[in-house]
């Protein structure tokens, strides 16, 4: 098990009418969720709430409660913490897809989602849309996620767009959301997690203003209730155009019969071995 300091902040903005990004942190379960809204002044806001209730409720509840529910995506590859979140997300798009339809108001409705879910050893990221999620290890940041937009997959551009439209704009277009259609695809990473591990998710009203490298620095350099301060300032004294909301995951320490047994899998050290240097073999 790891010790974690978290800390997530989310603001208006300087020039948006309302807050249509939401954001969950439950460190008693290691779940952390981005939601940027879309949709218009009321659909964004509602679409984005009712990702992270519906995904912290789900993440909540026992397994063995949660699985009669409706299954998870059937990829036997994922552990199971990668299918509950997963399914966790298709839950919240299936209930924010059934709310446009119903409410006039909120047609066409929907959000982004980027999702770190803290499980044993195991840091397991889910995203749909933009949202970044990046991971910080030795000094170096990488990203967790793949941009749904029409930039990064420039294939599904149609032939009469192109050349249309800057790669800002291209940037900006979503070429997939929770809750906009009664499915949804989404991008999963899963990885080993280690003690100094930082993991930014944050919405675009951020990372469209402050670039990877600034927040590399501000995040290694603060606590993370800090660095969410600066880093929030920092993209309103920019213009704060859009709504910005982020969270910071400090990895701080890891349970010392926890390292071990991890460093005599990796090493494939036998647990009769393994039991002389103080590790313990659960069944």
């Amino acid at each position: 098990m790891f010790t974690v300091q978290a800390a997530g902040f989310s603001d208006i903005g300087r020039v948006r009418k309302a807050n249509e990004d939401s954001f969950l942190l439950n460190e008693s379960i290691g779940l952390y969720v981005v939601a940027d809204g879309m949709g218009g002044h009321r659909g964004g806001a509602v679409a984005s709430r009712i990702a992270v209730e519906t995904i912290g409720t789900y993440m909540a509840t026992p397994s063995e409660k949660a699985s009669g529910t409706g299954g998870t995506d059937p990829l036997d590859a994922d552990s199971e913490a990668a299918q509950r979140l997963r399914h966790s997300i298709f839950l919240a798009n299936r209930k924010i897809y059934a709310q446009s339809v119903k409410d006039a108001a909120c047609r066409g409705m929907g959000t982004t989602v980027s999702a770190l879910h803290l499980a044993g050893n195991s840091i397991v990221t889910v995203n749909v849309g933009d949202s970044p999620i990046y991971l910080l290890r030795n000094d170096e940041i990488e990203t967790l996620y793949t941009p749904h937009t029409l930039l990064h997959e420039r294939k599904k551009i149609p032939k009469s767009l192109e050349g249309r439209f800057s790669r800002d704009k291209l940037s900006h277009i979503l070429t997939r959301g929770v809750g906009i259609r009664p499915d949804v695809r989404m991008d999963l990473v899963e990885t080993p997690c280690f003690t100094g591990d930082i993991i930014v998710l944050c919405s675009d009203g951020l990372s469209g203003k402050v670039s990877t490298e600034e927040i590399r620095d501000v995040v290694c350099q603060n606590d993370s209730q800090t660095a969410c301060s600066i880093l929030t300032e920092l993209a309103n004294r920019r213009g704060g155009e859009d709504n910005i909301t982020v969270i910071v995951v400090r990895i701080t320490s890891e349970d010392g019969d926890s390292a071990r047994q991890r460093f005599g899998r990796i090493l494939g050290i036998p647990a009769w071995i393994g039991s002389l240097f103080g590790a313990k073999q659960h069944d």
